[in-house]
């Protein structure tokens, strides 16, 4: 499934569910408050992974995943993008079998928007992600696999921007961070050239 030399893609499908952590701390004179909130969500990303086998059992790689992410509420619009390295090792590597465990160590954006009768709000965070994955692959022939993998993945994003009724709120005396972690399945058709 893999040799020195060989060119992975991968395009695919993950679903997963996180538990969620949303700290706001507001600065009132002198004196931080905070705010701290537990939930759930879930989301469904596309996966485009593409790596490079630098050694028999070892690929380097990067992914990019755009999807949707949604929070207990699910009443808003928007958009998430996870993005990074991916070192994959292939435990066990046969002519038409694979089993692979990955690191992913990345960045992680979310967008979300809201619309309410008479307020508006556009709220964009950016962070970094970190996940552990371990999957298997099954052969189609030379050039072509099926790919099932299992992840943990967590995330932890600041607040970068956020808009009321499209004015920019300065964002000096409030902080908020969202911090996922979660577990997801992945479908992939992967090729090999």
């Amino acid at each position: 499934m893999n040799e020195k030399g060989t060119v992975h893609l991968a395009l695919g499908i993950h679903a997963a569910g996180h538990a969620t952590e949303y700290e706001q701390r507001i600065l009132v004179l002198v004196e931080w408050l905070t705010d701290t909130r537990d939930d759930g969500a879930a989301s469904v990303t596309f996966p485009i992974e593409l790596g490079f086998g630098l050694s028999k059992g070892f690929v380097l790689g990067l992914y990019v995943e755009p999807g949707s992410y949604l929070d207990s509420s699910a009443t808003e619009s928007n958009g998430i993008l996870l993005a990074g390295l991916q070192p994959r090792f292939y435990l066990v590597n046969k002519d038409r079998f694979a089993w692979m465990a990955s690191v992913l160590l990345g960045v992680s954006a979310l967008h979300i928007e809201r619309t309410e009768p008479s307020l508006a709000t556009d709220a964009r965070y950016l962070g970094g992600n970190f996940g552990l994955s371990t999957g298997v692959g099954f052969g189609l022939g030379d050039l072509l696999a099926l790919q099932f993998h299992l992840r943990y993945m967590t995330t932890n994003m600041p607040l970068r921007a956020y808009e009321i009724n499209g004015s920019s709120v300065d964002l000096d005396g409030y902080e908020a961070t969202l911090r996922t972690r979660g577990l997801g399945a992945h479908l992939s058709l992967a090729f090999r050239f």
